[in-house]
């Protein structure tokens, strides 16, 4: 496993589609949702820097194709380095909501591969629940 951190994670949903985009296409949204992202200073274009709930900051960029309804963040400085990809998408009358992570622990964290693996995939059930709960209720 090293110090990579690959995960899928797919929950169905009776949400709408567009109700689950409304909330996943903003980066304002960001920190109500994902506990693990403490703030977001806007750089520019599609550059952010973020500081986590652990104590540590890195440089993201955010990137939204409404048309396939996916929401990438490409970690590009920080505790770890890759991407995270949100989609959603449709089938037998459900959505559902999908979250890829795919990124490589940076030193120190990479000496705590396993447990940050465990936390992060906590921190992304909890996130994908607390997106389909809001949008339920839009």
């Amino acid at each position: 496993m090293g110090n990579l951190f690959h995960k899928v994670f797919e929950v169905d949903t009776s949400t709408s589609q567009d109700a689950l985009w409304k909330i996943i296409s903003s980066t304002q949204n960001v920190t109500e949702f994902w506990h693990g992202t403490k703030w977001i200073k806007h750089l520019g274009g599609v550059r952010y820097r973020i500081r986590f709930a652990f104590p540590a900051k890195g440089i993201v960029d955010f990137i939204y194709d409404e048309d396939r309804k996916t929401a990438k963040e490409i970690y590009v400085k920080g505790p770890f380095k890759g991407e995270k990809t949100l989609s959603i998408s449709q089938h037998n009358n459900k959505s559902m909501v999908r979250v890829e992570w795919n990124v490589r622990f940076t030193f120190p964290y990479s000496m705590f591969t396993a447990k940050m693996c465990d936390h992060m995939s906590l921190g992304t059930s909890n996130a994908i629940n607390r997106i389909i709960t809001a949008a339920s209720n839009l």
